[in-house]
């Protein structure tokens, strides 16, 4: 099973808007800053919705069979990609930089 609901959240701190989840439940966290603002960050993600779920699902299903800290630790891997003539090192979770709805950079 992955991720089978959303939650939309406000940060508490200083962090800017992200994407997690806990359990089977996708959490959009929209910044602190952002929300006394009156500003939504979400519209200019929204293309990229597709993605973040398969990332997300990704991460709920590897720690269904392993553990948290294996499935966590995909953020932390980098890849070389080469994009309009140009290198970059980039983590494997830099939707910019996906080709496909999975969610994660390939080399």
């Amino acid at each position: 099973m992955t991720i089978n609901d959303f939650a939309l959240a406000c940060a508490i701190d200083q962090s800017s808007a992200y994407f997690t989840y806990h359990d089977h439940t996708m959490l959009m966290i929209q910044s602190e800053k952002e929300a006394k603002a009156g500003i939504s960050s979400f519209a200019l993600i929204e293309p990229f919705m597709e993605a973040l779920i398969s990332h997300e699902s990704i991460h709920v299903t590897i720690k269904s069979i392993t553990d948290t800290e294996v499935s966590d630790s995909l953020d932390d891997l980098e890849v070389i990609v080469e994009q309009g003539g140009k290198k970059f090192q980039v983590t494997l979770n830099n939707i910019l930089f996906a080709t496909d709805n999975s969610g994660l950079v390939l080399p």
